[in-house]
């Protein structure tokens, strides 16, 4: 991980300092002062001082330039690469001023000797192709001969379809003219990226390929060549942009969509015009209006904005790099966690700082007020509405503009979770906007696709008072001009690190030859559907589909879970969700500094066992709040901000957390809490045994019943079986002595403190499951006073009465278990299990047992919460 500098936003490093051997050239005289600003990926030096000490480098650039010549010799000899000796294909004034050697002997001995050269690759006639000789020169040579695609990017200008008078002037982008790089660069070298592509082994390409002509596989290299370095290109600048009118037209054509369409006017008895008028509105209404210009120059803007609220932005230099490399592979769509409005800044900036074309992001219809929605489509937004309601010519056309986007390869954004999670927890994945993505590519717009779960973090959000009033019951403020501009005030604080990480990319090809097998031949792409909604209300029907559908419908649901799981993976542990783990999880007044460095050091432990991505200050720091190092920081940062309270007393420090404000402490535990569940969940059944403990079979079943109870709070572990992941968690807890397994029986073990800080880990979510449950049973059970039928809204507001009360009378022992998110997800889990029956937006019980089951669920919980 890399700190950014004021900050720095990216992956990359500057060339290091010249070896002391080295003249001072180009090192450190005028082109060393518009050179060195030039971004590297962070990986690059590294990766090529391991191929030159393999065999030679022979680095290929697309078209004859003096800047890109001059750039490589410089910054191979600042990297202490082996010097650049003989170049191809540079002809004209500009190689004669560049002073190489240019002959096919000194190229061939530049490469024989194990010494830097350079490929053009251009149109040359077939008897004149440097490729064609380095394939013969390759077989006669032990060493390998790596062919190096290299691009120096320092526009972001993209091609267009129809010219301007700017192509004219200063050629096109793809190729411009030497006063077009001249001015371009000279304009915009401190944003300039150098990008290192993947390494072609000519000697296993040629081992491969044994009988084949020299010529043929010549031919087969220049084509992987132009086709690599122009996916490169095309991921810097981003594809040919088409005007806006051009963009309708063709999404109005899709196939689909026009079939949607027609079966709508036909159902409806509409005019097929009047149809086509409105899928046309719709479009206008979800469109982005992507400006390169406008992003370059918000650039700026944005690079002062986190400089000034941030300490710092931390970004996963070795992801970045995959995500850089992914891009140039396949289509992307990145999938970040959702938890501030920050997010849709972010990643654009990120991308467009490290050399590649910002997302188009999808964004929810409400953020499209004036004059936001305007400044938001120029930065790449198209705006969804949440709720379609069976509207098909909607859906038919939000389909066809993600397949337009896919298609032509333009970065996508979309939030899986929906909207911002007000808990701080990763919110269970929606499905629509994946269906979309997956039927986008069995319709043939994508050989594959790539989903790139992000996990951003914050160690102070901006939004944190706001939530904490909506979890308290408060209604959402609707998003609007008066907002933004009252939205300035977050400028006089600071907001410490921002925190962004890369999990591995997904491969749709690929998930579904895994998951299906044969099966995924016969996937085939959904009819027009009206969402979400309508896919719950009619499981019969969906079901009813045949195999194909169930097929589709488990690739869908598999990936967004795998997107959703790879989030968690990638979610920085930070000091401060440590310190809130471990304050909150303790039900009386305060705790002791020991108590505290005892459970942030199993914290720690847990996390690093699991994998986990650190804060990188945490590394070898002390887990005692009161020795200097990251966690006395946090400690004294919540101590500020009157989270907590500090006091010494008989000799001890001692820690407690303010009762009304733990529900912003209990975010930054929700941040981190999904490292912790399953030990947690294991923790909480045995505990439930009481001191005399309880059967092995007995502890299973009681966490295989918590895990099902929570299944829409917490993501578990992907292709692990239950048993696995139960196994594997109680072992641990004999390991740190929470507890002791004799005779098939599990025990409290002599860390009785580490079992009750485990169990009580998740008490909150406990108790907020056995308040929604008691609350629907009073006002839906047949001893419930006669009223008008219930919503969700009401039952939720009812419970959260019910728990107030029961929080102030000490019924509830913590606080933030009267949630008004957590409560939403209990109501749902009742509905799913179909203990409660929903029709026409009002609430009943679902059946005679249905009493008997909300009874059950209470004294299932019950146990688990004894103090």
């Amino acid at each position: 991980m890399t700190k950014a500098s004021d900050p720095q936003p990216d992956g990359s490093t500057p060339p290091p300092s010249a070896p002391a051997d080295a003249g001072l050239g180009e090192g450190g005289g005028l082109l060393g002062r518009w050179f060195a600003p030039v971004k590297i990926p962070r990986d690059a030096i590294a990766t090529l001082r391991a191929l030159a000490a393999r065999g030679s480098l022979v680095f290929v650039m697309r078209s004859p330039g003096l800047l890109g010549f001059l750039y490589l010799r410089w910054f191979l000899r600042r990297a202490g690469l082996p010097p650049l000796r003989a170049a191809q294909g540079f002809h004209g004034v500009a190689g004669w001023l560049a002073r190489v050697r240019r002959t096919r002997r000194a190229f061939e001995d530049a490469v024989a000797a194990g010494e830097s050269s350079l490929v053009f690759l251009g149109r040359p006639a077939a008897e004149r192709d440097p490729l064609a000789a380095l394939v013969r020169q390759q077989r006669d040579l032990f060493q390998p001969v790596f062919l190096v695609p290299v691009l120096l990017v320092w526009s972001r200008r993209p091609q267009r379809l129809q010219g301007s008078i700017w192509d004219v002037l200063y050629g096109s982008p793809e190729s411009p003219s030497a006063l077009a790089n001249a001015i371009a660069f000279l304009r915009a070298f401190r944003r300039a990226v150098f990008d290192v592509g993947r390494a072609l082994d000519l000697k296993e390409y040629l081992a491969q390929r044994a009988a084949e002509p020299d010529a043929s596989v010549a031919l087969r290299v220049r084509g992987a060549l132009h086709q690599h370095l122009a996916r490169e290109f095309r991921t810097a600048v981003g594809p040919p942009l088409k005007a806006p009118s051009r963009v309708r037209e063709k999404v109005l054509r899709d196939r689909s969509l026009r079939a949607a369409i027609e079966a709508v006017a036909a159902g409806s008895g509409r005019p097929a015009p009047a149809v086509v008028a409105e899928a046309e509105k719709d479009l206008r209404e979800i469109a982005s209006n992507y400006d390169p210009v406008f992003v370059g120059v918000m650039r700026t803007l944005l690079s002062w904005f986190f400089r000034r609220l941030y300490t710092s932005v931390e970004v996963d230099d070795e992801g970045l790099a995959r995500l850089r490399r992914a891009a140039a592979d396949a289509p992307i769509v990145l999938c970040p966690s959702h938890k501030s409005h920050v997010d849709y800044l972010v990643l654009s900036w990120l991308l467009y700082e490290n050399g590649m074309t910002p997302p188009h992001i999808a964004a929810g219809i409400n953020l499209a007020f004036w004059p936001f929605g305007g400044i938001a489509r120029r930065g790449g937004a198209f705006f969804i509405r949440r709720k379609v309601k069976g509207d098909r010519v909607y859906t038919a056309v939000l389909r066809a503009y993600v397949k337009h986007l896919l298609r032509d390869r333009f970065p996508q954004e979309f939030y899986v979770e929906g909207g911002r999670s007000r808990t701080g927890k990763l919110l269970f994945p929606k499905t629509g906007l994946v269906s979309m993505e997956v039927d986008a590519w069995l319709d043939g717009a994508a050989d594959d696709v790539l989903f790139v779960p992000v996990a951003i973090d914050y160690e102070r959000l901006i939004e944190a008072s706001s939530y904490a009033k909506e979890l308290a019951g408060g209604e959402k403020r609707k998003e609007s001009l008066r907002g933004l501009l009252g939205a300035a005030r977050v400028l006089l604080r600071r907001y410490e690190r921002l925190y962004v990480q890369f999990e591995t990319p997904i491969s749709l090809r690929q998930l579904a030859a895994e998951r299906l097998g044969a099966r995924a031949a016969s996937l085939a792409v959904d009819e027009a559907w009206g969402g979400e909604a309508e896919r719950r209300a009619a499981p019969a029907a969906a079901a009813g589909a045949g195999e194909a559908a169930e097929a589709k419908r488990q690739l869908v649901q598999g990936l967004a879970n795998r997107i959703a799981y790879g989030i968690s993976r990638a979610v920085t542990i930070t000091p401060v969700g440590l310190v809130s783990a471990a304050l909150l999880s303790h039900v009386r007044r305060g705790l002791g500094s020991e108590e505290v460095a005892r459970r942030v050091e199993l914290l720690r432990y847990v996390a690093a066992e699991g994998g986990a991505r650190f804060a990188r200050d945490l590394a070898g720091a002390p887990s005692d709040p009161r020795q200097a190092g990251p966690i006395a920081d946090a400690v004294r940062r919540l101590a500020q901000d009157g989270l907590v309270r500090v006091e010494v007393a008989a000799g001890d420090t001692i820690y407690q957390v303010v009762d009304e404000k733990r529900p912003l402490l209990d975010y930054h535990r929700n941040a981190v809490i999904h490292r912790y569940v399953a030990p947690a969940l294991v923790a909480a059944a045995a505990r439930a045994g009481g001191p005399g403990g309880s059967a092995a079979a007995e502890v299973r079943e009681r966490a295989l019943w918590l895990s099902r109870l929570f299944k829409l709070e917490f993501m578990y572990r992907s292709g692990a079986s239950f048993d696995e992941i139960f196994e594997s968690n109680l072992a641990f807890l004999v390991r740190v002595r929470a507890v002791d397994c004799a005779a098939g029986r599990v025990l409290p073990g002599p860390e009785t403190t580490a079992l009750a800080f485990l169990a009580d880990l998740v008490r909150a979510y406990l108790e907020a499951y056995h308040l929604a449950a008691a609350a629907a049973l009073a006002a839906l059970g047949s001893d419930a006073p006669r009223q008008a039928p219930l919503d969700r809204r009401a039952l939720v507001r009812e419970a959260m009465e019910r728990g107030r009360g029961e929080f102030l009378s000490g019924r509830i022992a913590v606080r933030e278990a009267v949630s008004k998110a957590t409560l939403e997800n209990a109501l749902e889990w009742l509905i799913s299990q179909r203990v409660i029956a929903e029709e026409a937006g009002k609430l009943r019980l679902a059946g005679p047992s249905s009493t008997a089951e909300l009874r059950a669920i209470m004294d299932g919980i019950a146990p688990h919460l004894a103090m």
